[in-house]
């Protein structure tokens, strides 16, 4: 995937486009930091929902990703979830921590939207190329992910399209 080109990128998004109604959401996992691939499914995406672990690495790309789609593209509305935290304070911890170094140097605003504990399930699962949630359907780690499902669930379907090469547009246009 990271070595697509702008072309092939713009392909596999309209491919998405052809999906219609036999799904509801997509999730696309991008690869960490900021890379031509990252961006453009990014500025494809209705919902932006950064993944975040308590890591100065992970923080830094974070607010780079924020600052990036903000200053070049105009996004200025950003989910955050917390990854691998011990407990939901941790989650809502580093979640603060973001917020107070966007809050000083960028105009966007984020929103916390749960946290995925650390859970050795992950790597026990990923050791057995399964997903946690089919190999330990009652883990920690799977049992937030459903809680996120829920959450995702209940956002407000988008009534028009951003303007740029979009999932679903085709379903957009109808709405």
């Amino acid at each position: 995937m990271t070595q697509l080109s702008a072309m092939e990128h713009a392909g596999l998004i309209n491919a998405f486009s052809e999906l219609g109604d036999q799904i509801d959401v997509l999730i696309v996992d991008t690869a960490a930091g900021i890379s031509e691939s990252v961006v453009s499914f990014l500025r494809a995406s209705q919902e932006l929902l950064l993944v975040v672990c308590d890591e100065p690495t992970s923080i830094t790309d974070a607010y780079a990703l924020i600052k990036l789609m903000n200053r070049d593209y105009g996004t200025n509305r950003f989910r955050i979830l917390a990854n691998q935290v011990g407990s939901e304070q941790e989650g809502r911890h580093l979640f603060e921590k973001l917020t107070r170094v966007t809050e000083r140097f960028l105009d966007v605003a984020l929103q916390y939207v749960g946290m995925v504990p650390y859970d050795e399930a992950v790597k026990k699962a990923v050791q057995r190329q399964r997903a946690v949630l089919d190999a330990y359907p009652r883990a920690k780690a799977s049992l937030a992910i459903k809680a996120l499902a829920d959450k995702v669930e209940s956002w407000p379907l988008p009534t028009s399209p951003r303007g740029h090469l979009e999932f679903f547009v085709e379903r957009l246009v109808e709405v």
